[in-house]
C-alpha cells in the first residue's frame, strides 16, 4: 500500500492537535494503522488548512482516528477521510462568521438567502414523497425570518432654536423635508424618519400622520378649557399671556377651533367642541402621504405640524380666517425616504420633549427615549460652550435617566450653526492675532491697493470723457471742412466765417476746465455741415460789418491734413486710456478675489479653531458633568465612606470617548447646489468642513454591531441546519450504534448541568439585586419621608424672580400641575412635583442601579455564556473518548462536534438576548417611582384643581402639605415595593425565558446524538431508496454553499468572495 494517502490525513490530523489530544496524537503515530492505505475512491485531499475556530469538531476527528491498536475497516477509514474533507470544508463559514468584515457577512447572508430559497423548492418538490420535507421547509422559514432587520433608533433632542430640523435636512441631504421654521419652533409633534423601502418611483418619499385618539384629545379639552376660564366661569386675563397656563390653552385651542372666539369659547363645552366635523374626521385616523418629490410632501408636513402656539392672543383674535393646524391632533408622524444615511437601518427620530400636556404624545416621547440606542443632543456652536450645554445635559433629572438607562456612552452632541461666527471675537478669545497678523495686514493693503486704483480709474475715466468730447469735436471739424472741400470742388466760393476762433476763444476764457471747455463747446451754436453760420445771437449789421476771408484749396487741405492728424492723436490717447482702465479694473478685481480668499481663509482658520475648542471643551463639561453627579451621588449614598479624590470611573476616557459634531447645516446645503436664493456661506470650501458628510457616515456606522451580530447568528443557524440535514441525508443506519445507556446517563447529566447553570445564574442576578438595591430600600426611603414635608413647603414658597428654581410657583403654575398630575412643561422648563417628591430615593439609588445594570448583571450572564460552553465541550470530549473505545459512531462524532459549537454560539446569543430584556425591563423599572407618588397623591391634585374664589391658594398649599404629611410614611414605600416587584418579575421572566431557550436547545443536542449515535433512526428519518435523487441535490447543494462555490454562480449580481477556509 502506497503512504502517501496516509501521510496526508496525518498532516492533516497534526496541524488540528491541541495541548488536550496530545497523547491520543502520539499513539496514533505509533500505531500499526499508520500503514494502512485510504481506498482509492475516496481520497482525501492533498492539503487541508486546521480552522482554529472550529477546533472541537477536529478534535473529535483526531480523537476517533486515533483509537489506540484498534483496527479499522478500510471502507470506515475511507468514511472519515471523507468527513475530515467534510469539516475542514465546512469550516469556511465559521471563518467567515468570526473574521469576515462587515461586507463580506452581509454578501453571504444575501447568498445563503437564495441558497434556502432553492434548497426549499427542492424539498417541496418530495413533500409527496417524504412527510418530513415540510418539517425541513418550516424550518427554513423560520431561519430566513431572521435576517429580518431590527432598526436602530436614534433620537434626537434640543433646545427651540437649536436647529434640529435644519440638520435633520441636510443628514437625509434633502433641502426640505422635516419642516423648519426661522422664526419659531415648527416640529412640535414627535418626527420619525426612516429608510423607504419602496421602490415606486410614485413613492419615493413618504410620510404617515398619525392622528390622537378621541378620548386622548378629550381629556386634554378638558385641562385646556379649565385653564382658558377663571372658577366664576369668565376668561382667565392670563390667555393674553403668551407663556401662562392660560395663554398656552387659549393657543392650543385657537389652533385647531381658529373660527372660535373667546366668547364662543367661553361658553363651548368640551362635548360641543368634540364634535366639530373636521376635529371629529381626523381623531384616531392616519393619514399617508405619497409624493415623487420631497417639496410635494415637506408642503403637505408644513400645513400639518407647523404650529404658531407663540403667536400673541390679539393676533389669534384678528386672524379669524385661519385654517385649522393639526399639531395639538397629532401624535406622531413618520417619514419614509431613500436617504444613504438611513440606508442601514438607522431611525432618526426629533423629540421636542416628553412632558407634552397631551399624554399621547408625551408616551410615545418617552417609549422612543427607552428605546433609544443613541441620543444625539443639539445646541447653536455659539451657545452650547457658554451654556455648558453638555455638563448641564437639558436639565439634571435628564442627565440622572441617562445614568439608569446607562446611555451616556450612546450620547453624541451636535454643535450646529458653525457658519454663524464672528471672526473678530474668535480672533480675540482664542489669541488668533498673531496668526492671522500677516492674513489681516495684507488685507489692510490690499484696500488700500484697491483704495488707489480707484483714485486712478476715476482720474482716467475723467480723461477719457475729456478726450472723448475732444475726438467727436474733432470728427465734427473734419466733417465740416470736408463739405467746404467739395463746395471748393464744385466752383463754389467758401467762405470762412471770422468769428469762429474769436469765440472759441472767448469761450475757453470763460471756461477754466477742459470738461467746461467742451460742454461750451457742445453748447454754443455753430457753422452748420453746409458751412452756413448758425449763431442766431449777431445781428444783421453786425455780419455786414464782418471782414470776409476767402478759403482756398491749399488752406482746406492743410486744415484736413491737421484734423486728421489730431483725430489719430487724440484716438490713441483714448485707447490707451482705455486699456489702462481695464488693466486697473482687472486689478481691483483681483485685489477684491484675493481679499475674498483671505478672508475666507480667515473664517475657515476661525471656524476651525472655534469647532476644535468647543470640541474639547464640550467632552470636558460632560465627563465633568458625570463626575459631579457620580460624587454627588456616592456623598448621598455612603457620606462615610465618600472620598472625593477617588475616581468611580476613568473620567478622561468617558471625555475622550463623546462624539461631538460642529456642523454647519447651511453651508451644506449651499456647497450641494441647495438654497439658490440663499447668498454664499464663508469659511467653507467643501463639503467635508461642514461636518455633515462626516456626521452621516457616523449614523450609517451605528447600526454595524447590530448588523454583524445578526449576520453572524444568521449563519451560525444556517451551519446548524446544514448540518442536520446532512446527518438526515446520510442516515443509512449502517453504522454502529452506541451503548444507548452511557448515553442517556450523558445526555441527563448534560440536561441537568444546564439547567443549574441557568438557575445559577439567576440567583445570582436576584443576589446582586437584593445586596446592591433592595438592601438600601430602608434608608433611602426614610431620607424622602424626612425630606417630603420640605419640597411641598417650597412649591408654595415666594417667587424668586432672580432665581426661580429656588422659589416656589405662582398659583396659577401650582394649579396647571395639579390639573396636569403634578407634571407640566413651560416657559421656566419641566417641572414633576412627584419626582421631585421621589429625588432623595432616586439620587441614592442611581449609582448602585448603573453599577448593577451596567457591569455586575453582565458579568453574571458571561459567566454563564462560558459556564454552557466548558459544559457543551465537556459533554461532547466524554462522546468522543466512548466512541473511540467502542469504535462506534466515529464519523458522526465528527460531524456532531461542528454541531457542539453552533449550540455554543447559540448558548452566547441567548445570555445577549436576555441582557437586552433585562436592559428594557430595568428601563420600564427606574421610571416607576414617580407614577407611583402621582397615585397616591391623585385626591389631593384633584382637589387643589377644584379650588376657586377668594384663599383658593392657600387652600391649595393646605390641601397638599396635610395630603403629603398622612401619606408620606407609607407612599414612598409602596413606591420602592413597586420597583422591587417589577424587577423580581423581571428576575423570573429572565429565568423563564433561559430555561425555555436552553431547554430548547438540549432537545436540539439530545435528538441528533440519540439519532446519529444510538441508532434510533426512527423510520421517518431513514432515507428511502425511492428518495435518492432527492439526497443527492440536496447534497450537491449545501455542499455548494458550504464549499462558497455558489459564490461564484452569484458574481453578475453580489461581489464575488472566494472560498475563504
Amino acid at each position: 500500500m502506497s503512504g502517501q494517502p496516509v501521510r496526508s490525513v496525518r498532516m492533516a490530523l497534526q496541524s488540528a492537535k491541541s495541548s488536550l489530544l496530545e497523547p491520543l496524537l502520539n499513539r496514533y503515530t505509533n500505531s500499526p494503522r499508520a500503514a494502512l492505505d485510504v481506498p482509492k475512491n475516496e481520497a482525501p485531499p492533498q492539503s487541508l488548512r486546521p480552522e482554529p475556530s472550529t477546533g472541537l469538531a477536529k478534535a473529535s476527528l483526531v480523537q476517533a482516528y486515533t483509537s489506540s491498536g484498534q483496527t479499522q475497516e478500510e471502507g470506515e477509514l475511507s468514511n472519515l477521510a471523507t468527513t475530515l474533507a467534510h469539516t475542514a470544508r465546512n469550516t469556511r463559514l465559521a471563518k467567515i462568521s468570526d473574521e469576515a468584515s462587515l461586507e463580506i457577512l452581509e454578501v453571504e447572508v444575501k447568498i445563503s438567502l437564495k441558497f434556502l430559497e432553492k434548497l426549499m423548492s427542492c424539498l417541496g418538490a418530495f413533500t409527496t414523497q417524504n412527510q418530513h420535507s415540510q418539517d425541513w421547509i418550516q424550518q427554513i422559514k423560520d431561519l430566513q425570518e431572521r435576517v429580518v432587520e431590527t432598526p436602530t433608533i436614534i433620537g434626537v433632542v434640543g433646545n427651540t432654536g437649536a436647529g434640529k430640523s435644519s440638520v435633520i435636512n441636510a443628514l437625509l441631504d434633502e433641502e426640505r423635508l422635516v419642516p423648519t421654521n426661522c422664526m419659531r419652533a415648527c416640529t412640535a409633534v414627535v418626527t420619525e424618519i426612516s429608510f423607504n423601502t419602496s421602490n415606486d418611483e410614485s413613492a419615493k418619499y413618504r410620510a404617515k400622520i398619525e392622528f390622537i385618539k378621541a378620548e386622548d384629545w378629550q381629556s386634554e379639552l378638558e385641562i385646556l378649557l379649565a385653564e382658558f376660564h377663571e372658577s366664576n366661569g369668565t376668561i382667565s386675563p392670563g390667555c393674553n399671556t403668551v407663556d401662562s397656563p392660560a395663554g398656552v390653552a387659549y393657543a392650543k385651542i385657537k389652533a385647531v377651533y381658529p373660527q372660535k372666539t373667546k366668547e364662543d369659547l367661553k361658553h363651548s363645552t368640551v362635548e360641543e367642541l368634540m364634535q366639530d366635523p373636521c376635529v371629529r374626521d381626523v381623531l384616531g385616523t392616519v393619514k399617508t402621504v405619497e409624493r415623487a418629490r420631497p417639496e410635494l410632501v415637506h408642503t403637505v408636513l408644513q400645513r400639518y405640524v407647523d404650529s404658531m402656539e407663540k403667536t400673541t392672543a390679539s393676533f389669534l383674535e384678528k386672524a379669524e380666517k385661519r385654517e385649522i393646524e393639526f399639531w395639538p391632533l397629532i401624535k406622531v408622524v413618520r417619514i419614509y425616504t431613500k436617504a444613504t444615511a438611513l440606508s442601514t437601518g438607522t431611525v432618526v427620530v426629533d423629540l421636542p420633549g416628553v412632558h407634552d400636556s397631551n399624554k399621547a404624545r408625551a408616551t410615545i416621547a418617552e417609549d422612543y427615549m427607552k428605546q433609544c440606542a443613541g441620543l444625539w443632543i443639539a445646541s447653536p456652536i455659539n451657545r452650547a460652550v457658554d451654556d455648558k450645554a453638555a455638563k448641564s445635559l437639558l436639565g439634571e433629572s435628564f442627565k440622572r435617566q441617562l445614568k439608569y438607562d446607562g446611555t451616556y456612552s450612546q450620547v453624541t452632541f451636535i454643535c450646529t450653526k458653525t457658519d454663524d461666527i464672528s471672526i473678530t471675537e474668535v480672533a480675540e478669545n482664542h489669541d488668533l492675532g498673531g496668526e492671522l497678523f500677516e492674513s489681516w495686514a495684507r488685507i489692510d493693503q490690499i484696500e488700500k491697493d484697491i483704495s488707489t486704483r480707484q483714485e486712478s480709474v476715476e482720474e482716467l475715466e475723467k480723461s477719457k470723457f475729456d478726450y472723448g468730447y475732444e475726438l467727436k469735436d474733432v470728427k465734427d471739424q473734419l466733417k465740416i471742412w470736408g463739405n467746404w472741400k467739395r463746395h471748393l470742388e464744385n466752383g463754389e466760393t467758401v467762405v470762412a466765417p471770422s468769428d469762429v476762433s474769436k469765440k472759441r476763444k472767448r469761450s475757453a476764457e470763460a471756461n477754466g476746465s477742459r470738461k467746461e471747455r467742451n460742454y461750451s463747446r457742445r453748447s454754443e451754436s455753430y457753422d452748420s455741415e453746409d458751412g452756413t453760420n448758425t449763431n442766431t445771437d449777431d445781428t444783421a449789421e453786425e455780419l455786414a460789418n464782418r471782414p470776409v476771408t476767402i478759403l482756398t484749396s491749399k488752406v482746406i487741405k492743410d486744415k484736413i491734413t491737421e484734423l486728421r492728424l489730431k483725430k489719430r492723436s487724440t484716438a490713441r490717447i483714448c485707447a490707451k486710456l482705455d486699456a489702462d482702465i481695464k488693466s486697473q479694473t482687472q486689478e481691483i478685481k483681483s485685489y477684491i478675489k484675493e481679499k475674498g480668499k483671505i478672508k475666507a481663509e480667515i473664517s475657515a482658520r476661525c471656524i476651525k479653531q472655534r469647532n476644535d475648542y468647543s470640541r474639547a471643551a464640550i467632552q470636558v463639561d460632560f465627563a465633568a458633568g458625570i463626575k459631579e453627579m457620580d460624587q454627588e451621588d456616592a456623598a448621598e449614598e455612603d457620606e462615610e465612606q465618600f472620598n472625593p479624590e477617588q475616581d468611580l470611573r476613568d473620567y478622561d476616557k468617558v471625555a475622550r470617548s463623546l462624539p461631538v459634531f460642529c456642523v454647519s447645516s447651511r453651508a451644506f446645503q449651499k456647497l450641494s447646489g441647495r438654497l439658490q436664493r440663499e447668498p454664499d456661506v464663508p469659511g467653507f470650501q467643501s463639503l467635508e468642513e461642514t461636518e455633515i458628510p462626516r456626521l452621516q457616515a457616523y449614523c450609517k456606522k451605528l447600526t454595524e454591531a447590530g448588523r454583524r451580530t445578526a449576520c453572524r447568528r444568521f449563519l451560525n443557524s444556517l451551519t446548524e441546519l446544514m448540518n442536520s440535514m446532512s446527518l438526515w441525508i446520510r442516515g443509512d443506519g449502517k453504522e454502529r450504534p452506541m451503548e444507548g445507556e452511557f448515553l442517556r446517563s450523558r445526555l441527563q447529566n448534560l440536561d441537568e448541568e444546564l439547567g443549574k447553570a441557568v438557575q445559577d445564574c439567576c440567583r445570582e442576578a436576584e443576589q446582586t439585586l437584593a445586596k446592591h438595591i433592595f438592601t438600601k430600600y430602608s434608608y433611602v426611603i426614610q431620607l424622602a419621608v424626612d425630606e417630603a414635608p420640605l419640597t411641598v413647603a417650597k412649591w408654595g414658597a415666594p417667587i424668586n424672580k432672580q432665581n426661580r428654581a429656588a422659589g416656589g410657583y405662582p398659583w396659577p403654575t401650582y394649579k396647571a400641575l395639579c390639573r396636569r398630575e403634578g407634571v407640566l412643561s413651560n416657559a421656566q422648563g419641566v417641572h414633576n412635583m412627584n419626582l421631585q417628591l421621589v429625588e432623595p430615593i432616586v439620587k441614592q439609588l442611581a449609582n448602585p442601579w448603573e453599577r448593577v445594570f451596567s457591569e455586575r448583571l453582565p458579568q453574571a450572564f458571561k459567566r454563564f455564556a462560558k459556564r454552557t460552553e466548558m459544559t457543551l465541550q465537556s459533554f461532547h470530549q466524554g462522546i468522543i473518548s466512548r466512541a473511540i473505545q467502542s469504535g462506534a459512531g466515529v464519523t458522526a462524532v465528527a460531524m456532531l462536534g461542528q454541531q457542539v459549537r453552533n449550540y455554543q454560539a447559540v448558548f452566547g446569543d441567548v445570555a445577549d438576548d436576555i441582557l437586552r430584556d433585562i436592559n428594557a425591563h430595568q428601563r420600564e423599572a427606574n421610571r416607576a417611582f414617580a407614577p407611583v407618588i402621582a397615585k397616591t397623591l391623585a385626591s389631593a391634585y384633584e382637589k387643589c384643581a377644584a379650588e376657586r374664589d377668594r384663599g383658593l391658594y392657600q387652600r391649595m398649599k393646605t390641601h397638599m402639605t396635610t395630603h403629603v404629611e398622612i401619606c408620606r410614611s407609607t407612599m414612598f414605600a409602596e413606591s420602592c415595593e413597586e420597583v422591587k416587584d417589577l424587577l423580581t418579575q423581571m428576575c423570573r421572566g429572565v429565568e423563564k425565558s433561559m430555561s425555555e431557550k436552553t431547554r430548547g436547545v438540549f432537545e436540539l443536542i439530545r435528538q441528533k446524538y440519540l439519532i446519529v449515535l444510538n441508532g434510533e433512526r426512527l423510520q421517518e428519518y431513514l432515507m428511502p431508496p425511492l428518495d435518492r435523487h432527492m439526497r443527492t441535490e440536496i447534497a450537491g447543494l449545501i455542499q455548494a454553499r458550504k464549499d462558497g462555490t455558489d459564490v461564484r454562480e452569484e458574481a453578475t449580481e453580489t461581489a464575488t468572495i472566494g472560498p475563504l477556509a
